[in-house]
């Protein structure tokens, strides 16, 4: 399978299993200014930026680097600063790991 569409069958899992775990999602592949954001859940007051992460093999175990979960935290900060509405809840970020043939696994507050 090709990587583009691994990847995008992994994001819609991701929003089955937080659908389940009862998130409502906000927005997927939320982009701005600051990077792109895989997902926007939110359930009661708690909003979650989860990065997805498909993978093929275990080549490599660095899911996030740094550079990239900065990337994250700002476009979180610029989505928080024009939905105010969402300032006052409580902020995490996810990592979903998603492997053909495996469970996928969540790291909850993952940085």
């Amino acid at each position: 399978m090709k990587t583009g569409r691994f990847g995008l069958l992994a994001e819609y899992a991701a929003i089955l299993i937080y659908s389940a775990k009862l998130y409502s999602i906000l927005h997927h592949r939320m982009r701005n200014f600051g990077g792109e954001i895989d997902l926007i859940a939110r359930r009661g007051k708690n909003i979650v930026f989860i990065e997805v992460k498909a993978r093929s093999s275990n080549l490599d175990d660095r899911f996030v680097s740094q550079h990239q979960q900065k990337r994250i935290k700002t476009a979180a900060e610029i989505f928080l600063k024009i939905n105010p509405k969402y300032q006052e809840f409580k902020v995490r970020f996810d990592l979903i790991v998603i492997k053909p043939y495996k469970l996928p696994y969540i790291i909850e507050n993952a940085w």
